[in-house]
């Protein structure tokens, strides 16, 4: 605050001179007057001082916050890029030597696959399979199967008569659609070789039912002439009527050829067929004895290449006490005709079981190979759906 005072005394020599300036600063809670000359040469001075000494402190703690923050900022930015290198460097771009000498190790040597049979690892299929415990292994698949094949009683195979019973019911309507049995087994006679005595024949009848066999009574057992393997004997059981009728003649070539020709119808139906059959999966490489007595006994061109090296086939037969009835008719003769003569019927008869038993009756065999069980993408199949169907569900 800013006092002026005027002495009334001496008003004539004020006005010559410029008025007295007093300046009153309050520092204390005394006051104290002092002109305005000193103020500016001694109080200004030092007010500006210690204004600057506040000024230059306040300066340099706010620079040494701004310097310790960019300090941690810069050292914690440096910190994460380092973490980041380093995790980069050894887990995404590193190499592992393990799997790299099993990769190694696998390209020089063949693959090796191992399997757990009775809680022992360590086995090489590669190997001789003769070096296998196959009666232990046989006997880890009845355990964990729960099948006991002493007390186990026989199954019905209902499920199993059923999808039969659709297979042959999808070959009956083919058959029947494009007479394709038919024209195999007139391109297959008129091929064959016939005696002299015998003429070209040809299909007059052709029925192949209207029933379907029904497999009952099916157990497993213990092959008896190898232990280590598994059998499934099952009973088979149909009464249907399968026919075939055929026409031929006869040319009788003494004493000259085409003496006399003499006509033979023949009708042969199967009417009824029971018997035990036995199935079993064996390996191809470890049975060719077997493949070679068949091929030998069918006197038939069989290619045995195709049947040799490892693989897995189904070999069935039927016990030697099998049930085949048949049903024989036949007309020989154009004016006079001999009909359903005894001695014709049952000489056709013995030779189409002597044909059945030479390759289907124990201790003879059907081996049949099975193609790789292992998916295949030629062997994908996907329904077809309808375009109107397809839209819908669009």
């Amino acid at each position: 605050m800013t006092d002026i005072e005027n002495d009334p005394s001496s008003e004539k020599s004020l006005i010559d001179q410029p008025p007295a300036t007093t300046i009153i600063i309050q520092e204390d809670p005394e006051s104290t007057l002092i002109t305005l000359d000193e103020y500016i040469n001694k109080a200004l001075p030092y007010h500006l001082q210690k204004q600057l000494r506040l000024s230059s402190s306040t300066v340099a703690a706010q620079s040494g916050n701004w310097w310790s923050f960019t300090q941690g900022l810069l050292i914690g930015q440096f910190s994460v890029i380092l973490v980041f290198i380093v995790f980069i460097k050894f887990f995404v771009f590193s190499e592992n030597k393990s799997s790299n000498d099993k990769i190694k190790n696998g390209l020089k040597k063949s693959p090796i696959i191992k399997q757990k049979i009775n809680n022992i690892d360590a086995l090489n299929i590669s190997q001789d399979e003769n070096s296998l415990d196959l009666p232990n292994s046989i006997n880890s698949i009845l355990e964990k199967t729960y099948y006991n094949v002493e007390t186990h009683s026989p199954e019905s195979l209902d499920w199993f008569n059923v999808l039969v019973a659709q297979t042959i019911n999808q070959f009956r309507l083919e058959a029947l659609m494009s007479d394709n049995i038919v024209h195999s087994l007139n391109d297959f006679l008129t091929k064959a070789e016939l005696p002299d005595y015998l003429d070209k024949i040809r299909i007059t009848e052709l029925d192949i039912g209207d029933d379907y066999p029904i497999f009952s009574n099916c157990r497993i057992k213990k092959t008896p002439l190898n232990v280590n393997n598994l059998q499934a004997k099952i009973d088979v059981d149909l009464s249907d009527t399968l026919t075939l009728g055929i026409d031929t003649n006869l040319l009788l070539n003494k004493p000259k050829p085409l003496t006399a020709i003499l006509p033979v119808q023949l009708s042969v139906s199967i009417v009824r067929f029971s018997g035990c059959l036995t199935v079993s999966l064996i390996s191809v490489d470890d049975n060719d004895d077997i493949i070679n007595s068949n091929s030998h006994n069918n006197n038939s061109n069989y290619d045995q290449t195709d049947e040799k090296g490892k693989g897995t086939a189904l070999m069935f037969s039927f016990a030697p006490d099998f049930r085949l009835e048949f049903s024989i008719r036949s007309l020989i003769g154009s004016r006079s005709k001999l009909e359903n003569v005894p001695k014709i019927s049952s000489l056709i008869e013995n030779q189409l079981k002597s044909w059945f038993i030479e390759r289907c009756v124990e201790p003879r065999s059907q081996v049949i190979r099975l193609p790789s069980l292992w998916p295949r993408r030629k062997n994908v199949r996907e329904p077809v759906v309808p375009d109107e169907i397809d839209q819908q569900l669009k």
